[in-house]
C-alpha cells in the first residue's frame, strides 16, 4: 500500500461525503425557506462529486482530476456560496477549514502549496468584497440563518470528523503493514533477523538455563531450485516455515528466517523437548520435499545459551555444530 492508494481512498470518501452533504443541504435549504438559487451550487456540487467518483478509477489522470475538483471548490463553489448564502453570517469559515483539511491530506508538493495559498487568497478576497461591496452579498432573515446554521454546522463537524477518522484508520492500517514488514520475513511469515537479534539482546540479561538456540539449514536445496525453479523453491521454504510455525508458534519461542534457506529458533524449555520437536519437523518436511528432491532435508544444531559466557560464542558454537552435521551427510 503506497501513499497514492491511501490518497485515492480518502479522495473517494470525500467525494461521497460531498455528494451526501449536497443532498442534505438542498433539503436543509428547503426547510430553511431559502429561495431556489442557493441550492443551485449544491446541485452542481452533487453532479461534480458523482462524476468525479465515477472517473476516479482512471489512474492516468486521477491527480489532475483531483486538482481540478478542488480548484473548482476553492475558486468557484466557495465564493459563490459565500455571496449567495449571506457572506460571513453564514458558514463560509467552516467550509474553508474543511477544504484546508482535505487539501492537506490529499495533495503533496506544489499542488498542496498552490491550493492552500489559493484558498487563503480567495478567503481574504471574499471578506474584502463583503466589506467594500456589501450590496453584493445576499441578505436573509434571522430565522433563515438560524435554521441554516442548525443544519449546516453539525454537518460540517460530522464531515470533518469522518474525514479525519478515515485518515486515522488509513494511518493505522499503514502502520500495521509497516510493523509487519519491519518484524516479519515477507516470504515465510516468520520473524526476521532484526527481531531475532533483539531477542538475543534480551537473553544477555537472562541466565535461565532453559533457553536454547537451534539452527536449521536445508540440504541440497539448490537442486530443487535448479530442477524446478525458484517459484517451487519458495513454496518449499514456505512449507517448512509453516511446519516451524505450527510446531513452535509465536507466543513463546522466536522462530526466524536467518537468511536464504537458513532458519534460527530461540527455544524456551527443556532441550529434550526441542530435540523431539525438531525431529518431527524433519520427518514431516522430508515426506513433503521428497516429491521434488529425495536428497533434500534439514540439518540442525542445538546449543544452550547457559553454556557460554556471551551470545556470540553461542552463535559460533551453533554454526560449528551445524557445519559438522552437514559435513557428515556429504561423507
Amino acid at each position: 500500500m503506497n501513499q497514492s492508494d491511501i490518497q485515492l481512498r480518502l479522495y473517494r470518501a470525500i467525494l461521497l461525503a460531498g455528494a451526501s452533504l449536497s443532498v442534505i443541504s438542498i433539503i436543509g435549504n428547503y426547510i430553511s425557506a431559502f429561495p431556489l438559487w442557493p441550492s443551485l451550487k449544491w446541485i452542481v456540487l452533487f453532479f461534480i462529486t458523482v462524476l468525479a467518483f465515477i472517473f476516479s478509477n482512471n489512474k492516468k489522470y486521477i491527480t489532475h482530476m483531483m486538482f481540478g475538483v478542488f480548484l473548482f471548490l476553492i475558486c468557484f463553489f466557495l465564493p459563490y456560496a459565500f455571496i449567495d448564502s449571506g457572506g460571513s453570517n453564514n458558514n463560509a469559515m467552516g467550509y474553508t477549514f474543511l477544504l484546508l483539511i482535505t487539501v492537506t491530506y490529499l495533495f503533496n508538493g506544489w499542488r498542496r502549496l498552490f491550493l492552500v495559498v489559493t484558498l487563503i487568497v480567495v478567503f481574504m478576497g471574499m471578506h474584502a468584497l463583503e466589506y467594500y461591496y456589501p450590496e453584493m452579498i445576499a441578505v436573509y432573515t434571522g430565522w433563515n440563518q438560524f435554521v441554516d446554521r442548525m443544519i449546516q454546522i453539525p454537518l460540517l463537524l460530522l464531515a470533518s470528523f469522518l474525514i479525519i477518522l478515515r485518515f486515522a484508520k488509513e494511518y493505522e492500517r499503514v502502520n500495521q503493514k509497516l510493523s509487519t514488514f519491519a518484524n516479519f520475513d515477507e516470504l515465510t511469515g516468520l520473524y526476521n533477523r532484526r527481531i531475532f537479534n533483539q531477542a538475543l539482546e534480551e537473553i544477555i540479561e537472562d541466565n535461565n538455563e532453559l533457553i536454547h538456540l537451534a539452527l536449521l539449514d536445508l540440504d541440497n536445496f539448490k537442486k530443487v531450485n535448479d530442477k524446478y525453479g525458484h517459484y517451487i523453491g519458495d513454496e518449499v521454504l514456505k512449507e517448512l516455515s509453516a511446519l516451524l510455525q505450527k510446531t513452535f508458534g509465536f507466543d513463546k519461542h522466536i522462530v526466524s528466517r536467518w537468511g536464504g534457506d537458513e532458519f534460527a529458533i530461540i527455544y524456551y524449555g527443556r532441550k529434550d523437548e526441542l530435540i523431539q520437536k525438531l525431529e518431527n519437523v524433519k520427518e514431516s518436511f522430508r515426506t513433503y520435499v521428497s516429491a521434488y528432491e529425495e536428497t533434500t532435508g534439514i540439518s540442525t544444531s542445538i546449543v544452550s545459551f547457559s553454556d557460554y559466557d556471551i551470545v556470540s560464542q553461542t552463535l559460533v558454537a551453533g554454526d560449528h555444530l551445524l557445519y559438522k552435521e552437514k559435513l557428515k551427510k556429504t561423507c
